[in-house]
């Protein structure tokens, strides 16, 4: 099916169960923290620990809060030589947010099944990046897992509480591989909610200099995702490329039927506009 058949398809599917409307989230009451400060032991491709320097490390947190308006967290950090991310470690403090009333969205990595059920108690819902290409998981983050080992992960998890599957497009040095098989993975059993991600070439990586993926490519995974999983809330997150590649995926992102944009590009804003959609701004990560 060409593309534009699909998009049309795509909006289609969406007016119908969703109504005409896009959110835009401006994530400024989420606070995100990282705890392992900026360490990671796994070097990964895109991004090599740069990401973690944006966090805020969970011993300064409380200073952070008291100066923001904040009213959820987002639990992160580096991983572990098992692709784990250790949030475990901090079981008192995450308590202790949640006890005062802030949503709670983590990232945990393969984390073993006892830890999810351990942690899980207290998160109200975990971002879980699902990747299925064998290739992709050794050449991106250095491991030897498996699909086996992130559907595994991913199904503990929903046993304990929410999840929001993310899928990063072009996560492989801008191939498009894995990404179609983790759809028809979910269609089996749809999510809520599912947050796409897009490779962004980051400065001090192995990925630096690589093109992002081509944006018909990244349109096709889209309406793809929104074609399969007709009734699943489709989120387009806050990573992927800046500028002139944010602009023109932003707009497609609309025509392709998805629920929301974080930090949308002001071309985006107007496109709904010109589009008839009723618009509604949001303040948290897309998945809260």
């Amino acid at each position: 099916m060409k593309l534009t058949s699909k998009m049309k398809r795509a909006m289609g599917i969406k007016n119908s169960n969703f109504g005409n409307r896009i959110e835009f989230s401006y994530p400024n009451e989420t606070l995100a923290i990282s705890t392992t400060n900026d360490n990671c032991n796994l070097s990964c491709a895109h991004c090599n620990g740069h990401y973690l320097k944006n966090m805020t490390p969970i011993d300064n947190y409380n200073a952070k809060i008291e100066s923001k308006n904040i009213s959820s967290i987002l639990l992160s950090g580096g991983c572990s030589f098992e692709g784990d991310v250790p949030i475990n470690k901090h079981l008192d403090t995450i308590k202790q947010l949640k006890e005062k009333g802030y949503k709670l969205n983590a990232h945990v990595g393969l984390m073993s099944k006892e830890t999810i059920e351990t942690v899980c108690e207290y998160i109200d819902i975990v971002s879980f990046d699902l990747v299925f290409d064998k290739d992709t998981i050794k050449e991106v983050y250095k491991i030897d897992k498996t699909k086996d080992d992130y559907i595994r992960v991913y199904e503990s998890i929903k046993e304990n509480t929410e999840v929001a599957p993310h899928i990063c497009i072009g996560l492989k040095g801008g191939e498009i591989k894995g990404e179609y098989e983790i759809i028809n993975y979910l269609s089996e059993n749809p999510p809520k909610k599912v947050t796409f991600i897009v490779l962004i070439p980051t400065k001090n990586t192995e990925y630096e200099n690589v093109s992002p993926p081509d944006l018909e490519k990244v349109a096709d995974v889209l309406c793809e995702a929104r074609i399969n999983l007709p009734n699943t809330e489709i989120n387009l997150g806050c990573m992927r490329p800046r500028g002139q590649y944010r602009k023109e995926l932003d707009e497609l992102a609309l025509m392709c039927g998805v629920n929301k944009i974080v930090l949308p590009s002001r071309s985006a804003k107007n496109k709904a506009i010109e589009m008839n959609m009723d618009t509604l701004e949001t303040k948290e990560c897309c998945v809260l």
